[in-house]
């Protein structure tokens, strides 16, 4: 039996998440459910069944805010069954199997039958429709919209409802606000405003209306997954949930936790497997997986190349989410070209970090990729570093155990922010007073020169002619013009350093790799 206090415990959990925790007005009242779960108590009902109860209800409650449905008299049977499958996706207690969508059924009926106690009545074909297809059997079926009477073939518990990209996508636009208002503080608008110079490229221009929601999209996209922020190089979208994830409700952070699991992907569709399901190829790794079919034209979505962001469920290894997908049409001559010139970029990036694997690689230059198509796509060729340029013999340190000065690699870390670098050209720039400390032997006497002088090279190296100019780094590093310039030779002589030296090219240096036709 119940006690009042148990009883008092569900009612506030429904209060709470009427008042504070559900966002939008809902096609279901918060007195019907509690009328409901106080009947139900007074027919015996205990604290436990109570809020196995109200679980159920919230999640259909839930389900109803996100999809904007505003009566629940209207609902089909494949409205019944996409709420189903929104919920697998969204809540981990909710199983795809016939028992648990079974006893949702059920407590939902019961709840309508409650309803029509208070002469609150609609008709019901529909759930018992839904109810008795999707759990009629061993095993569970979902319904297709439109073909509720006739469909026959049945999807495995574990395969991606059609919908789900609407659904989640939803739920993304929602955070995608709260991501906004984030990086719209002060702090970030060094970064924004560097991101948008990369995404845009040397030759790129922002398009004639400002308010183009899909160029937007696919910048906010680059942005949040590929961007590297200035002061930690950590992505925005990692930045975001160490700040303001305790911020967020629990769905929101579920979300917010298999977003940050996205992966850059670039690939092509090698063939059609069914209705449902097209199988993919990963261009740069060769590796195979399974995407929803997005029902092109057969011989045009062979001839599309995509790229873009998708992650998986670690335990089933299924593709749960896409998250905004770039195509362009090329011949498989040209596809070839470009999986060629993005392994001589991965080559470029194991100089810089012995072992680099693919994904070191996607994580670091997921926009040096993203231009690389488009260039190749639309130009007749792209001038990047040549396989002699890779696989010259660079020079190698004579004493590995030589001390590197620290007064040195302390002030490159101290003063190229001040010059608009970032963290990670801060770490290259000491890589290359670190090689270069154990090959030439030299006598410091002002560490601050040799700092300038390390900048200087690699400036020179990552950004061609609009390199930092030596007056700048004079004044401000206070040493002389000529030790900066006299330092630099001598560094770039002992390391045979070139402009683009992949051993130091950054993400700004490889983006102008590209685009330097000279």
């Amino acid at each position: 039996m119940f006690t009042m206090t148990n009883i008092k415990n569900v009612y506030d959990e429904v209060q709470i998440f009427f008042d504070e925790e559900l966002e939008w007005n809902s096609a279901i009242k918060r007195e019907w459910v509690e009328g409901f779960l106080r009947q139900k108590a007074w027919q015996g009902a205990d604290d436990e069944n109570l809020r196995d109860l109200w679980r159920n209800l919230q999640m259909f409650v839930s389900y109803l805010a996100y999809s904007g449905d505003v009566a629940i008299d209207e609902m089909t049977a494949a409205e019944y069954s996409l709420a189903v499958e929104w919920m697998i996706v969204q809540i981990e207690e909710f199983k795809p199997n016939v028992k648990t969508v079974s006893h949702f059924f059920a407590i939902l009926r019961e709840f309508y039958d409650y309803l029509t106690t208070k002469k609150i009545t609609f008709d019901t074909a529909e759930i018992e429709q839904a109810a008795q297809f999707m759990t009629g059997s061993k095993r569970l079926r979902f319904i297709e919209s439109g073909d509720e009477e006739t469909q026959q073939q049945t999807k495995s518990s574990l395969t991606l409802p059609k919908d789900i990209g609407r659904i989640v996508g939803e739920a993304v636009e929602r955070l995608m606000l709260k991501f906004s208002s984030y990086f719209q503080q002060e702090n970030f608008i060094e970064d924004f405003d560097r991101a948008l110079v990369l995404y845009l490229g040397p030759l790129g221009q922002m398009p004639e209306d400002e308010n183009d929601d899909e160029f937007w999209l696919e910048f906010w996209d680059y942005f949040l997954f590929d961007y590297h922020l200035l002061t930690n190089d950590r992505t925005p979208i990692n930045q975001f949930s160490i700040d303001y994830k305790d911020r967020l409700t629990d769905e929101e952070r579920k979300i917010l936790h298999e977003l940050m699991g996205a992966k850059f992907t670039v690939f092509y569709v090698e063939s059609v497997i069914n209705q449902d399901w097209v199988e993919c190829v990963n261009l740069l790794t060769d590796e195979k997986f399974r995407l929803p079919n997005p029902n092109y034209d057969y011989k045009l979505i062979k001839k599309l190349l995509f790229y873009g962001h998708v992650f998986l469920q670690q335990e089933e290894h299924e593709l749960v989410m896409i998250n905004f997908i770039t195509s362009v049409e090329i011949s498989n001559n040209l596809r070839r070209r470009i999986k060629e010139e993005i392994n001589r970029q991965k080559a470029m990036l194991e100089l810089q970090q012995t072992g680099a694997t693919w994904d070191d690689f996607v994580g670091r230059h997921a926009n040096a990729v993203r231009h690389t198509i488009d260039l190749l796509a639309t130009w007749a060729r792209v001038n990047v570093t040549s396989y002699a340029q890779v696989e010259r013999n660079f020079p190698q340190p004579t004493d590995d155990n030589k001390t590197v000065n620290k007064a040195v690699t302390e002030s490159i870390a101290i003063f190229m922010p001040k010059f608009g670098y970032s963290w990670h050209d801060a770490v290259l720039a000491q890589k290359l007073w670190r090689d270069f400390s154990k090959i030439a032997t030299v006598t410091i006497r002002k560490p601050a020169v040799w700092a300038a002088a390390v900048i200087q090279a690699y400036s020179q190296i990552n950004n061609g002619e609009s390199e930092l100019p030596v007056d700048t780094l004079a004044e401000e590093m206070a040493v002389g013009k000529s030790s900066i310039s006299a330092n630099r030779s001598k560094i770039f002589e002992a390391l045979k350093l070139e402009k683009y030296d992949p051993r130091y090219l950054s993400e700004e240096g490889i983006v102008s790799l590209l685009y330097d036709l000279q």
